[in-house]
């Protein structure tokens, strides 16, 4: 291998010393960067400005970044940035005003992505003193089923305690806890209510106006789904309501008419 020296030729941070024909043919420099590190780099590589220095550089890059902290990101306010990266970008640690910490990107702080450390969900699934029907929610139940919706403990206006998920007393299925029976009878087919789904009331939490139809804001986009017999059913994401709500008819259509013909005379009490 005969080497060549090539003193006081410089590219970006590093200075040539010496210049060599490797195994396959290709000229390599040998090169000091500024750091002080000895690195062998190819020739085109260097002259190109592919190569800038032994690595140090990079590294400088990664570690470089905007500087947060004492900003205040909704709920979140950036306390210091960590040692961890996602996707190239720094994870701050932050102070939530609920008083918990979370760690964050700085992408999901600037964008606005990520504005609470979790605390705002935990506070929609706490329907404590809410009432629902005859119900008034009391707490929350502490004996709880994997992979079932959370049940809460409820005082009935006759003085009595139930266990009810909290899906049956948003969607109004469960409206006492059991004394209605005489007077409000339900009729369960397949495990569906068919006074349910053929209620044409809104629920409350419905902000469409169209029952199984919602918008996703982080999508831009609206979302059919239906529930039945147990099976829920996602029917797609649309760019419009129109097109959502005509999704959801259709299924309706498909599905549950069809079931609720079959048994109106348990509806209508003929």
């Amino acid at each position: 291998m005969e080497e060549k020296n090539k003193d006081n030729q410089k590219f970006d941070m590093l200075s040539v010393l010496q210049e060599y024909k490797n195994e396959k043919g290709y000229t390599v420099y040998i090169c000091q960067c500024e750091c002080g590190n000895i690195k062998s780099v190819l020739k085109n590589n260097v002259i190109y400005g592919r190569t800038k220095s032994c690595g140090c550089l990079e590294k400088a890059n990664r570690e470089k970044y905007k500087d947060l902290r004492g900003r205040k990101f909704g709920k979140l306010t950036a306390v210091s940035p960590t040692e961890k990266r996602i996707d190239g970008n720094v994870v701050w640690k932050c102070n939530c005003d609920c008083g918990l910490t979370a760690f964050v990107t700085s992408r999901n702080l600037v964008r606005g992505d990520t504005k609470t450390c979790g605390c705002h969900m935990r506070e929609k699934q706490n329907i404590a003193g809410q009432r629902f029907g005859k119900l008034t929610v009391l707490y929350l139940d502490k004996v709880q089923e994997k992979n079932r919706p959370r049940k809460w403990i409820c005082q009935c206006d006759c003085g009595e305690l139930c266990s009810v998920a909290i899906s049956n007393l948003r969607n109004g299925h469960t409206q006492s806890c059991g004394c209605l029976g005489e007077v409000e009878h339900r009729n369960l087919i397949e495990g569906t209510c068919l006074e349910v789904i053929a209620s044409k009331t809104i629920p409350k939490n419905n902000r469409s106006g169209i029952k199984g139809v919602s918008y996703y804001s982080r999508t831009d986009s609206w979302v059919a789904t239906l529930t039945f017999k147990g099976i829920h059913y996602y029917l797609g994401k649309f760019n419009t309501i129109a097109e959502a709500a005509q999704a959801r008819w259709k299924a309706e259509e498909e599905l549950i008419n069809p079931f609720l013909k079959e048994h109106s005379h348990l509806i209508s009490g003929e």
